[in-house]
């Protein structure tokens, strides 16, 4: 089995609850959503290894992956990211877990959500009507799927990232993390670089009657990592 992946990279975890637990980073190809905000380059003919410090042509064989994460040592997790690591769920779930697994994603593929209940830390996205992304109430639909099926449990640490850009609708946020609340252990308001936080530290406020609610940059950015 292979996957297009863009790069490997051992780095801090810069964004969410666990800002600063070490990591091995396998970021995916592709996406299937295009979000205005996002300066990720998603599609690359080549997969970069800043492990073993070589280019691998992709697709990137499934042992080749599982070999990195068996002998990797001093890390808190594996982190699958992209792009978005759902569009390889298969792949991901045909890993052998000999560490814990951290998926980030943009929770709006919820069938292939049903193939990665066995992993250990779930970071994903409420993507709010701002990002551009069209059919946007499909979108919220098969989020709030996506949350229920990888909920917060024993087991599994849940929670919800909400990237908001410089216009918002604060309203429809709050009522859309609503229909969220009971599948997370917390919310993370996560503003774009260059975003007045006023009105986000509004909304924090607001949403602190529902769930506990965190105002957290990203951090990786601001130290000048990867």
């Amino acid at each position: 089995m292979k996957a297009r992946i863009s790069e490997i990279f051992e780095s801090i975890q810069g964004e969410g609850i666990l800002i600063g637990i070490r990591q091995l980073f396998i970021r995916f190809s592709e996406c299937n959503l295009r979000c205005n905000y996002c300066d990720t380059l998603t599609e690359r003919e080549v997969c970069i290894d800043y492990v073993a410090n070589r280019i691998i042509k992709n697709p990137v064989n499934l042992d080749y992956v599982q070999s990195l994460i068996d002998n990797y040592e001093n890390i808190h997790s594996v982190c699958f990211t992209g792009g978005e690591p759902m569009l390889y769920a298969d792949f991901i779930s045909s890993l052998r877990k000999t560490k814990p697994f951290y998926l980030e994603t943009n929770m709006s593929l919820p069938e292939q959500a049903k193939k990665l209940k066995f992993v250990d830390y779930v970071a994903g996205d409420l993507k709010v009507r701002e990002t551009g992304n069209p059919n946007y109430d499909e979108l919220l639909e098969n989020t709030i799927k996506s949350f229920r099926i990888l909920r917060n449990r024993r087991g599994r640490l849940t929670f919800c990232k909400i990237v908001l850009p410089a216009k918002f609708d604060a309203e429809e946020v709050e009522n859309s993390a609503e229909l969220i609340k009971d599948y997370v252990y917390c919310f993370v308001l996560q503003p774009v670089f260059g975003v007045k936080i006023d009105e986000i530290l509004r909304l924090q406020k607001k949403m602190m009657n529902f769930k506990d609610t965190r105002l957290i940059p990203q951090v990786h950015k601001y130290l000048g990592v990867k």
